[in-house]
């Protein structure tokens, strides 16, 4: 684990956009970093990188007591906090275009990765979060969690778990308001970034607008670093634009 003081932290290192973040941040700075997934693969990569520690995490209970308790124990001050983990489609299952293709299995597995998971992380590390500085959280949410915007209508598990994932989060931001005003909150849609998990849907991308993982990277880490504390929770795209709720 790391030393006392200032930390970033990744949770869901080992998709494309956590990876990428967290060499940006290697690269631009030596405070410490966290990375936090499930496979011994995922973390691979970040072994050359010295100020990277790794950490192999279920996000079951007992894991992420764990892993608040020794936070807490190191007087941890984070000042970055992403929580990449999520799910679009998967083996024997992919977004649902009709009423009739919805699976509980399936939408059991994709809330339980893009809702739940995310908030068992926050809800563990909030002591942490409390006595933090001024700490940034950032959950990758989705445009498609809108209800306002949905015009299309069909991915109903993703969308449904995202929109569900909103609502936590602005819970989440209320409580944090009275544990730490300084903290910021922010459901971020990191637009639609090339990797194989959404290479079935490029057809329907604009080219100009599908983001490498670098790309994506350096767009979260512009945006997080603009937010100013303000006791709600920021629903913003990778250009920093309001998506509508």
């Amino acid at each position: 684990m790391t030393a006392s003081g200032n930390l970033d932290v990744v949770v869901g290192a080992g998709s494309a956009i956590g990876r990428a973040l967290i060499q940006r941040w290697h690269a631009a700075s030596e405070r410490p970093i966290l990375a936090l997934a499930r496979s011994p693969s995922s973390l691979e990569a970040f072994a050359p990188l010295g100020a990277v520690r790794t950490q192999l995490c279920d996000y079951g209970d007992a894991a992420l007591e764990r892993l608040a308790k020794e936070l807490r124990e190191e007087q941890s001050d984070v000042e970055r906090l992403v929580i990449c983990n999520g799910v679009l489609q998967g083996e024997g299952y992919r977004p649902e275009r009709a009423l009739n293709q919805l699976d509980l299995s399936a939408m059991h597995t994709v809330f339980e990765v893009n809702a739940f998971t995310p908030m068992r992380v926050l809800a563990a590390l909030a002591p942490v979060l409390k006595r933090s500085r001024a700490p940034r959280v950032a959950v990758l949410s989705a445009r498609v969690g809108s209800i306002g915007d949905n015009l299309l209508g069909g991915w109903y598990s993703y969308r449904g778990s995202k929109a569900a994932l909103n609502m936590m989060l602005k819970s989440a931001a209320l409580e944090l308001r009275r544990l730490n005003p300084s903290a910021t909150l922010l459901a971020y849609h990191p637009g639609t970034v090339d990797t194989p998990l959404s290479k079935p849907f490029h057809e329907t991308v604009n080219p100009e607008t599908l983001l490498t993982p670098e790309r994506a990277a350096e767009a979260l880490d512009g945006v997080l670093a603009g937010l100013m504390p303000a006791g709600e929770l920021s629903y913003l795209d990778w250009r920093g634009e309001v998506i509508p709720w």
